[in-house]
Protein backbone atom coordinates (compact mmCIF):
# COMPACT_ATOMS: atom_id res chain seq x y z
CA UNK A 1 0.00 0.00 0.00
CA UNK A 2 1.40 3.31 -1.01
CA UNK A 3 0.71 7.37 -0.93
CA UNK A 4 -2.10 6.98 -3.81
CA UNK A 5 -3.85 4.19 -2.96
CA UNK A 6 -4.94 6.22 0.34
CA UNK A 7 -5.24 9.06 -1.70
CA UNK A 8 -7.94 7.52 -3.98
CA UNK A 9 -9.57 6.08 -1.02
CA UNK A 10 -10.15 9.25 1.08
CA UNK A 11 -11.78 10.97 -2.52
CA UNK A 12 -14.22 7.50 -2.99
CA UNK A 13 -14.82 8.53 0.95
CA UNK A 14 -15.54 11.62 0.90
CA UNK A 15 -17.66 11.56 -2.06
CA UNK A 16 -19.25 9.05 -0.63
CA UNK A 17 -20.20 11.60 2.67
CA UNK A 18 -23.70 12.74 2.05
CA UNK A 19 -22.56 16.48 3.16
CA UNK A 20 -19.65 17.10 0.31
CA UNK A 21 -22.40 15.44 -2.36
CA UNK A 22 -24.86 18.31 -0.23
CA UNK A 23 -22.12 20.88 -0.93
CA UNK A 24 -21.72 20.16 -4.32
CA UNK A 25 -25.53 20.33 -5.10
CA UNK A 26 -25.21 23.99 -3.04
CA UNK A 27 -22.28 24.88 -5.26
CA UNK A 28 -24.19 24.09 -8.75
CA UNK A 29 -26.98 26.12 -7.15
CA UNK A 30 -24.87 28.90 -5.75
CA UNK A 31 -22.85 29.65 -9.23
CA UNK A 32 -25.97 28.91 -11.74
CA UNK A 33 -28.16 31.50 -9.24
CA UNK A 34 -25.61 34.38 -9.14
CA UNK A 35 -25.90 34.43 -13.27
CA UNK A 36 -29.16 33.83 -13.30
CA UNK A 37 -30.37 36.96 -10.85
CA UNK A 38 -27.87 39.58 -13.13
CA UNK A 39 -30.05 38.16 -16.45
CA UNK A 40 -33.53 39.37 -14.44
CA UNK A 41 -31.49 42.47 -13.00
CA UNK A 42 -32.92 45.75 -15.10
CA UNK A 43 -33.16 49.42 -14.75
CA UNK A 44 -31.52 52.31 -16.04
CA UNK A 45 -28.82 52.54 -13.34
CA UNK A 46 -27.79 48.74 -13.03
CA UNK A 47 -27.50 48.52 -16.62
CA UNK A 48 -24.68 51.86 -16.80
CA UNK A 49 -22.90 49.64 -14.34
CA UNK A 50 -23.20 46.08 -15.73
CA UNK A 51 -23.20 46.28 -19.66
CA UNK A 52 -19.45 47.74 -19.12
CA UNK A 53 -18.80 44.70 -16.69
CA UNK A 54 -20.76 42.16 -19.11
CA UNK A 55 -16.94 40.87 -21.28
CA UNK A 56 -15.33 40.28 -17.40
CA UNK A 57 -18.40 38.63 -15.46
CA UNK A 58 -16.46 35.51 -15.72
CA UNK A 59 -14.37 36.42 -12.85
CA UNK A 60 -17.59 37.05 -10.66
CA UNK A 61 -18.63 32.95 -10.58
CA UNK A 62 -14.51 32.28 -10.09
CA UNK A 63 -14.27 34.81 -7.30
CA UNK A 64 -17.29 34.61 -5.36
CA UNK A 65 -16.83 31.33 -3.70
CA UNK A 66 -13.63 32.98 -2.16
CA UNK A 67 -15.11 35.18 0.34
CA UNK A 68 -16.53 32.26 2.24
CA UNK A 69 -17.68 29.64 0.48
CA UNK A 70 -14.91 27.60 -0.67
CA UNK A 71 -13.29 27.99 2.73
CA UNK A 72 -16.75 26.10 4.51
CA UNK A 73 -16.51 23.37 1.58
CA UNK A 74 -12.63 23.41 2.97
CA UNK A 75 -13.37 22.68 6.57
CA UNK A 76 -16.44 20.31 5.78
CA UNK A 77 -13.62 17.98 3.75
CA UNK A 78 -11.08 18.53 5.91
CA UNK A 79 -12.62 18.16 9.02
CA UNK A 80 -13.95 14.88 9.00
CA UNK A 81 -10.74 13.22 7.10
CA UNK A 82 -8.91 11.80 10.12
CA UNK A 83 -11.63 12.05 12.39
CA UNK A 84 -14.14 9.95 10.89
CA UNK A 85 -11.23 7.42 10.55
CA UNK A 86 -11.10 7.04 14.24
CA UNK A 87 -14.63 7.42 15.29
CA UNK A 88 -15.11 4.43 12.77
CA UNK A 89 -11.55 2.37 13.79
CA UNK A 90 -10.20 2.31 10.73
CA UNK A 91 -7.01 3.93 11.26
CA UNK A 92 -5.61 1.31 13.15
CA UNK A 93 -6.51 -1.23 10.27
CA UNK A 94 -4.75 1.01 8.22
CA UNK A 95 -1.75 0.77 10.04
CA UNK A 96 -1.43 -2.82 9.93
CA UNK A 97 -0.99 -1.96 6.23
CA UNK A 98 2.46 -1.55 4.67
CA UNK A 99 2.65 1.92 5.36
CA UNK A 100 4.06 4.43 7.54
CA UNK A 101 2.31 6.85 9.61
CA UNK A 102 3.67 10.07 7.83
CA UNK A 103 2.31 8.34 4.18
CA UNK A 104 -1.10 7.62 5.45
CA UNK A 105 -1.26 11.56 6.59
CA UNK A 106 0.15 12.47 3.43
CA UNK A 107 -2.46 10.03 1.19
CA UNK A 108 -5.43 11.77 3.76
CA UNK A 109 -4.18 15.36 3.23
CA UNK A 110 -3.52 14.67 -0.34
CA UNK A 111 -6.82 12.86 -1.03
CA UNK A 112 -8.95 15.76 0.68
CA UNK A 113 -7.63 18.62 -1.28
CA UNK A 114 -8.11 17.24 -4.38
CA UNK A 115 -11.89 16.48 -3.80
CA UNK A 116 -11.78 20.43 -2.89
CA UNK A 117 -9.81 21.43 -6.06
CA UNK A 118 -12.15 19.23 -7.73
CA UNK A 119 -15.47 20.85 -6.03
CA UNK A 120 -13.65 24.64 -7.02
CA UNK A 121 -13.23 23.62 -10.89
CA UNK A 122 -16.77 22.73 -11.25
CA UNK A 123 -17.21 26.57 -9.65
CA UNK A 124 -14.83 27.70 -12.53
CA UNK A 125 -16.56 25.48 -15.36
CA UNK A 126 -19.70 26.78 -14.51
CA UNK A 127 -18.74 30.74 -14.17
CA UNK A 128 -17.22 30.07 -17.26
CA UNK A 129 -19.85 28.62 -19.40
CA UNK A 130 -22.35 30.74 -18.12
CA UNK A 131 -20.89 34.02 -18.59
CA UNK A 132 -20.48 33.23 -22.51
CA UNK A 133 -23.29 31.59 -22.69
CA UNK A 134 -25.68 34.77 -20.86
CA UNK A 135 -23.16 37.35 -21.21
CA UNK A 136 -21.38 36.44 -25.21
CA UNK A 137 -17.79 36.79 -25.42
CA UNK A 138 -15.46 37.38 -22.23
CA UNK A 139 -12.16 39.38 -22.12
CA UNK A 140 -8.59 39.20 -20.31
CA UNK A 141 -8.96 35.20 -19.75
CA UNK A 142 -5.23 35.26 -19.66
CA UNK A 143 -5.26 35.91 -16.03
CA UNK A 144 -7.31 32.75 -15.70
CA UNK A 145 -5.15 30.37 -14.69
CA UNK A 146 -3.44 33.21 -11.69
CA UNK A 147 -6.12 33.69 -10.54
CA UNK A 148 -7.84 29.81 -10.12
CA UNK A 149 -3.96 29.34 -8.94
CA UNK A 150 -4.44 31.60 -5.99
CA UNK A 151 -7.95 30.77 -5.43
CA UNK A 152 -6.65 27.12 -4.40
CA UNK A 153 -3.36 28.28 -2.94
CA UNK A 154 -6.06 30.29 -0.47
CA UNK A 155 -8.08 27.65 0.42
CA UNK A 156 -4.87 25.55 1.91
CA UNK A 157 -5.34 27.85 5.37
CA UNK A 158 -8.36 26.60 7.16
CA UNK A 159 -8.20 23.32 4.98
CA UNK A 160 -5.23 22.94 7.22
CA UNK A 161 -6.15 24.23 10.22
CA UNK A 162 -9.54 21.89 10.28
CA UNK A 163 -7.36 18.97 9.36
CA UNK A 164 -5.14 19.53 12.39
CA UNK A 165 -8.43 20.19 14.88
CA UNK A 166 -10.14 16.83 13.48
CA UNK A 167 -6.73 14.82 14.44
CA UNK A 168 -6.34 16.82 17.49
CA UNK A 169 -10.27 16.00 18.99
CA UNK A 170 -10.49 12.61 16.56
CA UNK A 171 -14.19 13.88 16.64
CA UNK A 172 -16.07 14.90 13.59
CA UNK A 173 -18.73 17.29 14.63
CA UNK A 174 -16.00 18.75 17.11
CA UNK A 175 -13.56 19.56 14.46
CA UNK A 176 -16.43 21.16 12.03
CA UNK A 177 -18.32 23.63 14.65
CA UNK A 178 -14.49 24.55 16.17
CA UNK A 179 -12.92 25.21 12.40
CA UNK A 180 -16.08 26.87 11.23
CA UNK A 181 -16.11 28.73 14.46
CA UNK A 182 -12.32 29.78 14.30
CA UNK A 183 -13.06 30.78 10.61
CA UNK A 184 -16.32 33.04 11.48
CA UNK A 185 -14.63 34.62 14.63
CA UNK A 186 -11.84 35.47 13.04
CA UNK A 187 -13.51 37.28 10.08
CA UNK A 188 -15.79 39.13 12.93
CA UNK A 189 -12.83 40.45 14.70
CA UNK A 190 -11.29 41.33 10.96
CA UNK A 191 -14.74 43.70 10.15
CA UNK A 192 -15.20 44.67 13.40
CA UNK A 193 -11.29 46.54 13.47
CA UNK A 194 -11.69 47.92 10.18
CA UNK A 195 -14.94 49.56 10.98
CA UNK A 196 -13.16 50.90 14.30
CA UNK A 197 -9.81 52.09 11.99
CA UNK A 198 -12.12 53.84 9.97
CA UNK A 199 -14.33 54.73 12.61
CA UNK A 200 -11.76 56.47 14.72
CA UNK A 201 -9.31 57.37 11.62
CA UNK A 202 -6.41 55.68 12.74
CA UNK A 203 -6.25 53.22 9.19
CA UNK A 204 -2.87 51.91 11.00
CA UNK A 205 -5.59 49.38 12.99
CA UNK A 206 -6.50 47.79 9.72
CA UNK A 207 -2.83 46.57 9.08
CA UNK A 208 -3.71 44.32 12.57
CA UNK A 209 -5.62 42.09 10.58
CA UNK A 210 -2.53 41.49 8.56
CA UNK A 211 -1.85 39.19 11.08
CA UNK A 212 -5.40 36.73 11.39
CA UNK A 213 -5.62 33.76 9.25
CA UNK A 214 -8.61 35.24 7.43
CA UNK A 215 -7.02 38.47 5.74
CA UNK A 216 -4.68 36.42 3.74
CA UNK A 217 -6.76 33.65 3.13
CA UNK A 218 -9.32 35.50 1.58
CA UNK A 219 -7.48 38.53 0.29
CA UNK A 220 -4.58 37.26 -2.07
CA UNK A 221 -6.85 36.19 -5.68
CA UNK A 222 -8.63 39.84 -4.96
CA UNK A 223 -5.25 41.60 -4.52
CA UNK A 224 -3.98 39.24 -7.71
CA UNK A 225 -7.29 40.13 -9.94
CA UNK A 226 -7.50 43.83 -9.09
CA UNK A 227 -4.27 44.73 -11.54
CA UNK A 228 -6.54 43.18 -14.42
CA UNK A 229 -8.22 45.89 -16.55
CA UNK A 230 -11.66 46.76 -16.52
CA UNK A 231 -12.38 44.80 -13.34
CA UNK A 232 -11.66 46.70 -10.26
CA UNK A 233 -15.44 47.33 -9.34
CA UNK A 234 -16.47 43.35 -9.40
CA UNK A 235 -13.03 42.92 -7.12
CA UNK A 236 -13.75 45.93 -4.92
CA UNK A 237 -17.46 44.29 -4.65
CA UNK A 238 -16.47 40.84 -3.71
CA UNK A 239 -13.84 41.83 -1.13
CA UNK A 240 -14.71 41.22 2.30
CA UNK A 241 -11.61 43.60 3.40
CA UNK A 242 -10.63 47.22 1.76
CA UNK A 243 -8.50 46.94 -1.39
CA UNK A 244 -5.25 48.95 -1.22
CA UNK A 245 -3.69 47.56 2.18
CA UNK A 246 -1.44 44.58 2.46
CA UNK A 247 0.18 42.82 -0.37
CA UNK A 248 0.33 39.67 -2.33
CA UNK A 249 3.52 38.54 -0.53
CA UNK A 250 2.09 39.67 3.08
CA UNK A 251 -0.95 37.53 2.06
CA UNK A 252 1.05 34.34 0.66
CA UNK A 253 3.54 34.41 3.80
CA UNK A 254 0.36 33.90 6.11
CA UNK A 255 -1.22 31.26 3.97
CA UNK A 256 2.37 29.48 4.19
CA UNK A 257 2.58 29.93 8.18
CA UNK A 258 -0.39 29.10 9.31
CA UNK A 259 -0.41 26.22 6.70
CA UNK A 260 3.02 24.97 7.60
CA UNK A 261 2.33 25.26 11.46
CA UNK A 262 -0.85 23.33 10.86
CA UNK A 263 0.59 20.85 8.79
CA UNK A 264 3.20 20.25 11.49
CA UNK A 265 1.59 19.99 14.40
CA UNK A 266 -0.92 17.35 13.10
CA UNK A 267 1.91 15.55 11.59
CA UNK A 268 3.49 15.08 15.11
CA UNK A 269 0.27 14.50 16.90
CA UNK A 270 -0.74 11.19 14.43
CA UNK A 271 3.47 10.32 14.66
CA UNK A 272 3.38 10.15 18.26
CA UNK A 273 0.23 9.90 19.36
CA UNK A 274 -1.47 5.96 20.21
CA UNK A 275 -3.86 5.33 17.61
CA UNK A 276 -7.37 4.04 19.23
CA UNK A 277 -8.69 0.77 18.11
CA UNK A 278 -12.20 3.32 17.68
CA UNK A 279 -13.36 6.12 19.26
CA UNK A 280 -17.11 6.59 20.61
Amino acid sequence: MNVWNVVRYEVRRAVARRKVITLVLITVFFEVGSYVLLTQAHGPRFDRVLVPLKPYLWLLGVLLPQSLLIHFIAISIASGSMAEEYEQGTVDFFLTKPIGRGEFLLGKFLGGFLLLVSVYALMVVLALSLSFLLFGTQRELNYLPEVVGTVVFSSLTFFTISFLVGELSRRSSISFLASSSFLVGSLIVSILVVFLSQLVGMTSLEYVTLYLPTWGASQLPFIVSSVIPGVYLIVEALSLFPLGFGSAMQAIASILVYSSVASAIALYSFTRRDVPKRIY
